[in-house]
């Protein structure tokens, strides 16, 4: 009869005491599988090539000890049982690894509490990993009710703006048939042109919220993010309450995940909604403030002036399942999932409030490093002549894109990549790409990666356009490769000079 799988690492110089640990393991019934490693780079290598259920060390070995080991494991973010086995030392020195966070401390004389720890510190570790997934599961609970509750909204948002834009549409057919006056016309396409941008302004918005998984942090523009936020939450605040928003102008860029904080900023909005009766609008108000902190980093204050939260409730919303809202109206994991959201950014979350007269909650987030910011090089005056190719697979887009850039360029448009790569491989050589990055038969990155062979050259006059970058692969590419990329719908006046200066990339 076998016994439990035990996929063992073991740090240990002398042969003699791993014999000892593993044949105390397997008399404990366990079928262990080990890998020995005796210095900090096997055990680098180890930790990179396999998954372990327990790590087991020697406390003093030639070249390092067992806490620089648990250090080691610790940096690469592993939460795995790490147990020291030594020899004769001090208590204070067991103190200290259990204070740093090592889960067990066993002397090599006593190797009878061995079995018994290892099987402790692995039913702790399952019970953890479940934690984790229950976690995991809340949180995207959490986020699919924010979006369901979203959806009638951004539906409402959008239809205005296409309705205008569809009515509009069919004016100008008839201004073409010339059934009414020019410049009555040339009013109404700019009166379509605004609510196109309205619905891109909308879609960009929704675009924060719908990268659940996205955890880099990185420097990230605070307002972007709270007007995206605001925004979102629009329809559900406008019966309820005016909108105020106070922004400092010094507020620099903050640490964080654009898709995280927007959650955060989006549940803390909605909340200051719903705490507000309907139909009272011009006596309530929903206030976003941000401030530079005098001691460093930044504050964002969501106020509003509903009903409050009694102090004696003050630290119980943060916990899971808790809710002091009617039952059926959310699911009590909001804002400990916004607790959890901003700790893990290095930040934090605190609120203050009084019965019938609002509520205030204080976020602090870190300043992000100070990063260099490239701008975009634009050409004094339009350039004539360039010769443009235009890779999309959507032919009325391409055909779109085209038409409006031959105004100003010799354009070429096709649909295919391979296509684009057979005439460059004929010889023809383009001043600026413009290419699509998902595309079915074969994506922008890999038409990249081919034309880096085929013509180096080309490739650093590619400008990638998305219209939402959705697999992990595409934006891992988008992260690390110099070349721009410009999100659809397209804004020609910035297109241009990114066109411009790709002769000289």
């Amino acid at each position: 009869m076998s016994g439990t799988s035990l996929h063992l690492l073991l740090i240990e110089d002398s042969e003699d005491d791993a014999a000892l640990l593993l044949r105390e393991l397997r008399r404990a019934g366990y079928a262990v599988t080990h890998t020995r490693v005796q210095t900090a780079e096997e055990l680098e290598r180890a930790l990179g090539e396999g998954t372990w259920d327990i790590i087991i060390s020697d406390y003093s070995l030639p070249r390092f000890d067992g806490l620089a080991a648990f250090a080691q494991v610790q940096k690469r973010g592993l939460d795995v049982p790490f147990l020291i086995v030594s020899g004769a030392i001090g208590e204070d020195t067991a103190v200290a690894a259990m204070k740093a966070g090592v889960h067990d401390f066993l002397l090599k004389d006593r190797l009878a509490r061995l079995a018994p720890a290892v099987a402790r510190e692995l039913r702790e570790a399952q019970v953890r990993a479940d934690r984790r997934r229950m976690q995991e599961q809340l949180m995207l609970s959490e986020r699919l009710s924010s979006l369901g509750m979203l959806a009638a909204s951004v539906a409402h948002e959008i239809n205005n703006p296409l309705a205008s834009l569809m009515m509009n549409l069919s004016f100008a057919q008839e201004l073409l048939r010339g059934e009414v006056p020019p410049e009555e016309g040339l009013q109404v396409l700019r009166e379509a042109v605004e609510c196109s941008q309205r619905i891109r302004d909308i879609v960009q918005d929704i675009k924060v919220f719908s990268r659940p998984d996205e955890q880099d942090s990185g420097p990230t523009d605070l307002h972007r993010v709270l007007d995206s936020s605001l925004r979102m939450a629009r329809n559900h605040v406008v019966h309820r309450a005016q909108l105020v928003t106070d922004y400092a102008q010094d507020v620099p860029r903050v640490q964080g995940s654009e898709a995280r904080l927007g959650q955060i900023f989006l549940n803390l909005i909605i909340n200051a909604a719903q705490a507000i009766p309907e139909g009272h609008r011009d006596e309530h108000e929903i206030r976003v403030v941000t401030s530079r902190e005098p001691t460093g980093g930044v504050r964002v204050e969501i106020r509003d002036t509903g009903v409050g939260i009694p102090e004696s409730l003050h630290e119980r919303i943060f916990e899971p399942f808790f809710t002091t809202k009617p039952e059926g109206v959310g699911t009590g994991l909001g804002l400990s999932i916004c607790r959890r959201l901003i700790t893990q950014m290095g930040g934090s979350i605190r609120v203050e409030s009084k019965l019938g007269r609002g509520t205030t909650f204080q976020l602090h987030l870190q300043e992000a490093a100070a990063v260099a910011r490239v701008s975009s090089r634009r050409a004094a005056r339009p350039k004539s002549g360039l010769h443009v190719l235009v890779v999309d697979d959507d032919v009325p887009v391409a055909k779109a894109i085209k038409r409006n850039l031959s105004r100003r360029y010799e354009v070429i448009a096709l649909d295919r990549a391979r296509a684009a790569l057979e005439l460059i491989a004929s010889g023809q050589r383009f001043d600026a790409i413009l290419c699509d990055l998902m595309m079915p038969e074969m994506t922008g990155p890999q038409f990249h990666e081919e034309l880096q062979r085929l013509a180096p050259e080309q490739a650093l006059r590619v400008t990638f356009m998305t219209g939402g970058a959705f697999t992990s692969e595409a934006r891992a590419f988008l992260a690390t490769t110099p070349n721009p990329c410009v999100e659809k719908p397209l804004d020609m006046e910035r297109l241009f000079p990114l066109l411009e200066a790709a002769p000289q990339r």
